[in-house]
């Protein structure tokens, strides 16, 4: 998550959607800022990041975040972690328990890795499933959205492509199973945000 008192917002930084960019955008517009860790995570569910700020700053912030194509979100991430020269514990257990795309989808769901399996739909929502983010973005238009946040927080920065990882298309990737798999896995984002594979 970011938190910014001069632009008024807080990021809440969903895994693989952009979301190094997206701090660096905000960076200049508040250089002070960097991603807030709460108990060594920087990835926070918008419900647990509510309680955690005063109530006047998350009611008077402006709160976003941006999603993406599940089946294109894990190609990424496999590939960020397999790719990793200086690897955190994540990346190091992926990196250990999947040597192959399949082994992440089918086997890398538990413990450190059960992060993986989570809907996009969990990091904007209460317990009662109602989205609490006042915007939501695509990764799939990063570009358009982006630059609407900027101009909804008085930014005039161009997004840089941070982060990224080198791969083919997502769907050169997966089988039938592994598909399938994603499918259900994710099927309250992909009935929620209308994606596709």
């Amino acid at each position: 998550m970011v938190i910014s008192g001069r632009t008024r917002s807080i990021f809440v930084h969903i895994q693989k959607t952009g979301g190094v960019s997206i701090e660096a955008m905000l960076r200049s517009g508040d250089p002070g800022i960097g991603s807030s860790l709460h108990q060594g995570r920087r990835h926070l569910f918008a419900r647990d990041i509510r309680p955690l700020v005063p109530s006047e700053q998350w009611e008077g912030y402006f709160k976003f975040a941006f999603v993406r194509n599940p089946w294109d979100r894990l190609v990424s991430w496999y590939h960020m972690c397999a790719q990793a020269t200086a690897p955190n514990a994540f990346a190091r257990h992926v990196q250990q328990h999947a040597s192959t795309f399949d082994d992440f989808v089918m086997r890398t769901t538990t413990g450190i890795a059960e992060r993986t399996t989570w809907n996009q739909l969990d990091y904007v929502t209460d317990v009662e499933g109602n989205v609490i983010v006042d915007f939501i973005g695509r990764y799939e238009r990063l570009g358009e959205d982006s630059r609407r946040v900027g101009e909804r927080l008085g930014l005039d920065a161009e997004l840089p492509h941070a982060n990224r990882s080198a791969h083919a298309h997502y769907r050169d990737y997966y089988t039938d199973e592994t598909r399938d798999i994603v499918a259900r896995r994710f099927a309250r984002d992909i009935l929620h945000f209308g994606y596709e594979f």
